[in-house]
């Protein structure tokens, strides 16, 4: 059997590391919360761009082929 003595002291000191510890993730959860709210607006940034890019193929597509001598010039 153990003839550890827990004193006054030492649980004094586990409580002093513990609250380190929670001080510590408090502060991580804190950079993972910025770093998502940072990647998910980084996202829709994408995704605007990729948006942006199909309205321009759309464009091509929606192209009509000119005809042989057309100079794209549409007077009447």
């Amino acid at each position: 059997m153990s003839d550890t003595v827990i004193t006054k002291e030492n649980i004094e000191e586990r409580k002093e590391a513990l609250n380190n510890d929670l001080q510590n993730v408090g502060e991580r959860i804190a950079e993972y919360d910025k770093k998502r709210s940072e990647d998910i607006a980084l996202s829709h940034a994408l995704n605007g761009a990729i948006q942006q890019c199909n309205i321009f193929l759309e464009g091509f597509n929606d192209e009509k082929p000119e005809m042989a001598g057309d100079d794209g010039n549409d007077k009447d």
